[in-house]
């Protein structure tokens, strides 16, 4: 039988290894990603819903706010996925993509047409929804953060901006088991006080941000109600060719939960007290893909979580 924390390490090696299947793509790459330097070659474009649950993503840049990088505009012919505000999720796809696998996991969003005309595949449904459960996240830090969420189902960049400012405490977005492929979402934390043009885009190993951002964060919640939350280090950020592997950023990051019913509740890096690389955690702490430390937090219906950056 497969216990709590059994089932605790399964959730934070499928999103780690998610987030390593994306960011080996530019492993080695001091310059621009080489994701965001594809040619589109379909002049047909289709422009993003005004939505007022629709964030439009560098909507100045070539994506014209769509969630793709920012060069890849919504051209026709392929999915375009779009990012929704804090606390809700994307929730049209192509109905036949239904796993985790090429080309299904990049099908997210809406349809261009080759005639210029968004093709919604649910037409029943909204274009975001409420996430069934939110991870309070409070700022104590005396500049904003950018919590980046990858985008899935799509190329999984961490494309959509949730921004938190000092003293807010915010919504972010837990799926369960009944979104698209049972996936978790997978967040990356920025260092305080980068804007979205750096924090929420494939980057480069000279900007510790974006896909170099130092942590990263996983949430899902289970049938039975219960939520895990995974807290650890971004495993590109101590690979070997990492110009800053060995350095600890000026802030830190802790998952409390109080209430009946919770499991491992230590779970926090602290710069004060953990160099790179490590985490302050019990038996729920873990070395993940990549050699990243990291701790998971689980709680029942009958508890609360919440993340504190400090």
């Amino acid at each position: 039988m497969i216990g709590l924390m059994d089932l605790a390490v399964m959730t934070f090696l499928s999103v780690t290894v998610r987030m390593v299947f994306v960011t080996a793509y530019v492993t080695n790459v001091t310059t621009g990603n080489i994701l965001e330097k594809r040619k589109w070659h379909s002049a047909v474009r289709c422009e993003l819903p005004v939505h007022p649950d629709i964030i439009a993503v560098t909507p100045h840049l070539d994506n014209r706010g769509w969630a793709h990088s920012y060069d890849h505009p919504c051209s026709g012919g392929e999915w375009c996925p779009y990012a929704c505000i804090s606390g809700k999720l994307m929730n049209q796809w192509n109905q036949n993509s239904i796993a985790y696998v090429h080309p299904d996991k990049e099908q997210g969003g809406l349809y261009c047409g080759e005639d210029g005309i968004l093709q919604i595949p649910f037409p029943d449904r909204d274009f975001c929804i409420e996430a069934p459960a939110k991870l309070a996240t409070i700022n104590l830090l005396d500049k904003h953060v950018f919590i980046c969420q990858t985008v899935l189902p799509g190329d999984e960049g961490m494309r959509i901006p949730n921004r938190i400012e000092p003293g807010q405490n915010l919504g972010l977005a837990v799926p369960d088991w009944r979104y698209w492929s049972s996936t978790a979402a997978s967040y990356y934390i920025n260092i305080p006080g980068y804007e979205v043009e750096e924090a929420c885009v494939w980057g480069n190993n000279t900007v510790p941000a974006g896909n170099w951002a130092p942590y990263v964060l996983g949430l899902n919640k289970r049938e039975d109600g219960e939520i895990f939350a995974t807290l650890g280090w971004n495993p590109i950020w101590i690979e070997p060719t990492t110009p800053f592997r060995e350095e600890v950023p000026e802030f830190g990051a802790r998952i409390i939960c109080e209430g009946v019913g919770c499991h491992d509740t230590q779970c926090e890096i602290n710069p004060a007290v953990n160099k790179a690389n490590e985490v302050s955690a019990g038996a729920n702490g873990l070395i993940g893909v990549g050699g990243a430390a990291a701790c998971i937090v689980t709680a029942p219906q009958t508890a609360q979580l919440r993340i504190e950056l400090f």
